[in-house]
């Protein structure tokens, strides 16, 4: 897949800089994602800077991993990709993908974690070196941690008026993975979760080593029963090395909780540290990347440009979107708001945080245009319907398609195709291109 050369401009690198009065850690921004370069995005003194520090190195640990590389890319450069900062009024996130898109990681700061002495809503960028890495293995609970995330060259550094320029090819399939992980996690139900004695023992147990094996996790008694086999109530885990990122942090937790999509067998794993959160979003195998599982297709098919334009007046930077809100304030119904929060997932536009079991605003610090005519299936939909191939009979719909006739027709579970697309995925990765296109042709029916 064809990559978006994007140059990342930083004033200096972002540092861990120790002095006499306080350890810092100052995070540049990409100085071409903030409209208003005068302004800082945030200064804050972490009130738990241990529990910050853990978190923070483990999304930077995640952005930098890759925990399936293709035979095709074996000889291929791996780049790191800088994680993604969100300041809102009521929380500071930071995320990012690993390298393979199959895990997704994000660390909530929310009320209570930061002592804030300057905020200004945005998103960007930010660089996490290798030696800013090595430093946050080093707080304690007694460290002054205090956290800058700026645009221009203000601050301590070692590097001083230094402009690093760094041209990373961002793969699509990771962009795009920023808009189908919301999908997911806004579908996802919980599934147990564990105190931190048992999640700890859970943990420990897990291979030491790389482990593709299918397995099925239930609570039994209060720890996690692992099995070869399907059982009612299991949830499926492919890929348990995965969770490797979790043990560092698990002892400062509170407790272990645990998420999972029964429509795409995706995990979400969460530590709860009371005023933060760490977030991993596991999809269901290791070489299945996010952005390829199509869960925003529909979304994207049934949403009018009238409706995503009304949300998009309501957006503020709210942490939480409440869709009953959206209702009341648009005059559009339930679903209609639900579709084009999709519509807005896949432009980046929309975070979804399964804790507060809503949206939240954000706008990513990349440009999005190029997805709009990147996403295949939805091509091919389109092209159908324009080409007349879909004809609506009472039991669903026939679509005429590369010299066959699928049947398309609907069930209590969704939609379901007669074509090979279907047989393989099931609706694990999203609709296939027939569906989508009955999807389109009933809109226009409307």
């Amino acid at each position: 897949m064809p990559a978006i050369d994007k140059t990342y401009r930083y004033a200096r690198s972002s540092e861990y800089v120790t002095t006499a009065a306080a350890d810092q850690l100052c995070l540049v921004s990409d100085s071409g994602a903030a409209p208003d370069r005068a302004e800082r995005y945030l200064e804050a003194r972490a009130l738990f800077p241990d529990v910050t520090a853990k978190g923070l190195r483990a999304v930077s640990e995640t952005v930098g991993a890759r925990y399936y590389v293709p035979p095709s890319m074996l000889a291929r450069i791996l780049r790191e990709a800088d994680p993604v900062a969100t300041v809102s009024p009521g929380a500071v996130r930071f995320e990012g993908f690993s390298a393979c898109c199959s895990a997704y990681a994000r660390m909530d700061l929310n009320e209570g974690a930061l002592d804030v002495s300057h905020r200004r809503n945005g998103t960007t960028n930010v660089d996490f070196g290798p030696d800013v890495r090595a430093a946050l293995a080093n707080v304690g609970r007694d460290t002054e941690l205090r956290l800058s995330i700026e645009e221009d060259a203000v601050g301590i550094t070692r590097n001083n008026q230094k402009i690093v320029e760094k041209k990373v090819p961002l793969p699509l399939r990771w962009i795009k993975g920023f808009a189908e992980v919301q999908v997911v996690l806004s579908q996802m139900r919980p599934a147990f979760r564990l105190p931190r004695v048992a999640a700890q023992r859970f943990l420990r147990a897990l291979p030491r080593g790389k482990n593709d094996q299918a397995q099925w996790l239930s609570l039994r008694n209060g720890a996690v029963h692992m099995a070869a086999r399907q059982s009612e109530g299991a949830i499926p885990l492919c890929g348990s090395h995965r969770l490797r990122v979790l043990e560092p942090m698990i002892s400062r937790s509170e407790g272990l909780e645990v998420f999972v999509s029964d429509a795409t067998g995706a995990s979400a794993w969460a530590l709860d540290f009371g005023t933060q959160r760490f977030w991993l979003v596991l999809n269901a195998e290791p070489w299945r990347g996010f952005s390829g599982d199509g869960g925003t297709l529909s979304g994207m098919a049934k949403s009018g440009a009238d409706a995503v334009s009304a949300l998009l007046a309501q957006l503020n930077w709210q942490d939480q979107i409440d869709v009953g809100t959206l209702t009341d304030a648009t005059g559009l119904d339930r679903d209609a708001v639900e579709h084009a929060l999709a519509e807005l997932a896949s432009r980046g536009l929309v975070g979804f945080d399964l804790s507060r079991n809503g949206y939240f605003h954000r706008v990513l610090p990349f440009d999005l245009a190029p997805l709009d005519t990147l996403n295949p299936r939805l091509k091919a939909a389109k092209k159908l319907v324009e080409n007349g191939a879909v004809t609506l009979t009472a039991s669903g719909a026939k679509v005429a398609s590369e010299g066959a006739v699928h049947s398309v027709s609907q069930s209590d579970e969704g939609w379901q195709c007669t074509c090979p697309w279907f047989a393989r995925n099931g609706r694990q990765r999203g609709p296939c291109k027939h569906v989508l296109a009955v999807e389109l042709q009933l809109e226009t029916q409307e």
